[in-house]
């Protein structure tokens, strides 16, 4: 069950694009096509992971899966970068308690950091890696992240120099400005601009949706901040669907909250 007071990270960091060139219809199915039981692919873990926001074992199951594709194939980069992904999830919206969570992400960072070690000019190698970091430093407490923080810096400087159009980088990097005090970078505009870059290359982000709610309300833009929104719960093509099943949630709820404060 996703941990509330970790979900605002945990939208960000996942609505990463798992289906490129996958119809809705395709993606939204409960019908789990297998390539073989013997010999699986990718394409058999993401069909098992896009359900788990209706049950959470399908995070279990991918990770099964995509343990014997790297058995066979070990430095497989899509298949470490995935399973890093799969941790994330799993610490997210599995773990039980802070230390499950923990253990999570230190496994995710595991297999991220071996995936940079193969593929250093990957961008998405990148990505993973600092989204777990970032992961375990927020679980661990403030100390810690601030610890990380430099570190959590130069990798996303890094993602943006290797791609400067990763739409999940601006987007992480526009969160970063959100969240961190003036004292230490943060700023609400620069903010602002890093996710809307996001959306320009990615119209369909939840998370993107959802910070840049989160930051026009921190600025009392209250009608445009309701305005995106609604515009995040009635997306018909949402780039990952579970991941909009959940953010549109929270979605709802901060539109009550913003028209409580309007008042």
């Amino acid at each position: 069950m996703l941990n509330k007071a970790y979900a605002p990270l945990f939208f960000l960091l996942l609505s990463f694009l798992l289906f490129p060139g996958v119809s809705n219809s395709e993606v939204y199915s409960d019908t789990i096509i297998t390539s073989s039981l013997d010999t699986p692919d990718l394409e058999d873990a993401r069909g098992v992971l896009i359900n788990y926001h209706k049950d959470s074992n399908s995070i279990d199951k991918t990770i099964e899966i995509i343990d014997v594709i790297l058995k066979q194939e070990p430095e497989n980069v899509e298949a470490l970068n995935f399973l890093s992904r799969v941790w994330l999830t799993y610490g997210y919206a599995k773990a039980r308690s802070k230390d499950e969570m923990i253990a999570s992400f230190e496994k995710g960072l595991e297999v991220s950091k071996k995936a940079v070690e193969i593929a250093p000019n990957d961008p998405d190698t990148h990505f993973y890696y600092v989204a777990n970091l970032a992961s375990l430093g927020e679980v661990k407490g403030v100390l810690n992240s601030l610890f990380m923080l430099p570190e959590v810096r130069k990798e996303l400087d890094t993602i943006l120099e290797l791609d400067p159009n990763h739409a999940y980088g601006l987007a992480m990097n526009g969160a970063l400005y959100y969240f961190l005090p003036g004292l230490l970078g943060g700023d609400i505009q620069i903010s602002e601009i890093y996710i809307r870059r996001s959306l320009s290359l990615d119209p369909h982000m939840s998370s993107a949706k959802f910070y840049l709610a989160l930051n026009l309300r921190k600025q009392k833009r209250y009608d445009e901040a309701i305005e995106v929104l609604f515009d995040l719960v009635n997306d018909k093509e949402p780039s990952f669907y579970p991941d909009w099943y959940l953010n549109r949630k929270y979605a709802i709820v901060l539109i009550s909250k913003i028209r409580e404060e309007k008042k």
